[in-house]
């Protein structure tokens, strides 16, 4: 089984979207009745669920168990104790996404950095995480933070308007945009539809 394990940003289906010095951006996509190799996760990781799709997941050496994931679902793991090795399959009738954001480096060092006023999805040593629905983009500025990597769940598109350069980027759903630290931006919605934004800040 050792010569089939494979490093998670080297197994087909994990997508390298982006990388920096801060993160790594692996975007996940399983199509019905698929299986992906067999991985080895060893890098603190924020995941993020798109769709809600039934997956079997195998450990090495262990049986498989089956989950209903859940779009919007999201949890982070250090894996620095204890690294897994498993394989994915998607056993429902739908694709199935979810991205791996491995987390390379810090931002601040250490120094201090205080949440943003929105929900918070979870804090740790090394990363932010918020929610944003439809009533926390109203053109709210966020400036003066750490690397963020923007990723839209629910609804089709939203606008990130950086106040700087005066350049506006989009984001489309299941998509991702990075935002460099320090920078000065909002956001804002396209159409009337219920928004879901996660925004995952290196500390």
């Amino acid at each position: 089984m050792s010569n089939a394990q494979v490093p998670v940003r080297n197994e087909p289906r994990h997508k390298n979207v982006f990388e920096n010095k801060y993160l790594r951006l692996l975007d996940v996509h399983i199509a019905p009745g698929d299986t992906s190799l067999f991985h080895i996760h060893a890098t603190p990781s924020f995941f993020l669920i798109f769709t809600s799709t039934t997956v079997g997941a195998q450990i090495a050496g262990k049986d498989w168990a089956i989950a209903q994931n859940v779009a919007g679902d999201s949890w982070y793991t250090s894996f620095l104790n204890d690294t897994l090795i498993h394989r994915v399959t998607n056993c429902d009738t739908v694709p199935f996404h979810v991205t791996d954001m491995e987390i390379l480096n810090s931002y601040t060092n250490g120094r201090p950095i205080k949440p943003l006023p929105v929900d918070v999805l979870l804090e740790n040593e090394k990363v932010l995480a918020y929610g944003l629905r439809n009533s926390s983009l109203d053109q709210k500025v966020i400036s003066k933070r750490g690397p963020i990597i923007a990723q839209l769940v629910e609804g089709d598109q939203i606008l990130v308007h950086d106040q700087k350069t005066k350049k506006t980027k989009e984001i489309k759903k299941g998509g991702h945009l990075y935002i460099e630290p320090q920078s000065s931006f909002y956001f804002t919605a396209v159409g009337e539809g219920k928004i879901y934004l996660v925004l995952v800040e290196i500390k």
